[in-house]
């Protein structure tokens, strides 16, 4: 009984699997665009039909970056869809999480041959870390690579990350307020700030503009 019931079952399958590869979609590929003299983030969007945040962000930039002539672009095709940031759900204006504004020696990124979901900031004069907006502390712990690192909680699902601690000086369940002490950071490493609206990674950046 239980050989029957397994060949009906593998028969099935059998006979539903070319059902579902014919109704599964094929990826799209986006298209590319090779840049010109004179194109700008505007106009290629223009040519497109997207926005140029849009454009921008699918290509791990910001449209206050220069185009290069002969660069190749990304472009949207078919029901890609980019979401260009999530400061509409911020209900406060966002603090500098340092005291001093350091350079940005690592920028978020989108492409998936070099992904990476926040920003690093030069190991300048600032080492006190600070709490960018209001929320709650959910997690603290230590990764490879972030050493010691403090998650927060805000609202609208928003949380924010604030890595290469040396020194944490906050509790999981702690509410803090802007520019709260959250930890020092180490020694040779600047911090590393991430921000996320549920499973979306926005980029720190275009939020900290918002702010100081």
């Amino acid at each position: 009984m239980y050989r029957l019931h397994f060949i009906l079952i593998f028969l099935g399958y059998l006979l539903l699997f070319p059902i579902f590869s014919k109704q599964t979609p094929k990826t799209e590929v986006p298209s590319s665009y090779r840049v010109t003299k004179g194109d700008s983030w505007f106009g290629i969007a223009k040519k497109f039909k997207i926005s140029p945040e849009t454009l921008a962000k699918l290509n791990g930039r910001t449209t206050k970056e220069n185009l290069y002539e002969r660069e190749v672009l990304r472009i949207p095709k078919g029901e890609e869809k980019v979401s260009v940031s999530a400061e509409s759900v911020l209900k406060e204006i966002p603090t500098y999480p340092l005291v001093q504004r350091e350079k940005v020696v690592k920028k978020f990124s989108e492409l998936t041959y070099d992904p990476h979901k926040g920003i690093q900031f030069q190991r300048g004069v600032s080492s006190l870390v600070r709490a960018s907006l209001p929320g709650k502390v959910v997690h603290v712990d230590y990764m490879d690579g972030y050493d010691n690192f403090v998650i927060l909680e805000h609202q609208n699902g928003l949380y924010s990350v604030y890595g290469n601690l040396e020194r944490i000086q906050v509790t999981e369940g702690q509410q803090v307020k802007p520019k709260d002490r959250l930890g020092i950071l180490v020694k040779d490493k600047g911090l590393y700030f991430q921000m996320n609206r549920q499973k979306l990674s926005l980029n720190p950046e275009k939020i900290l503009e918002r702010g100081i």
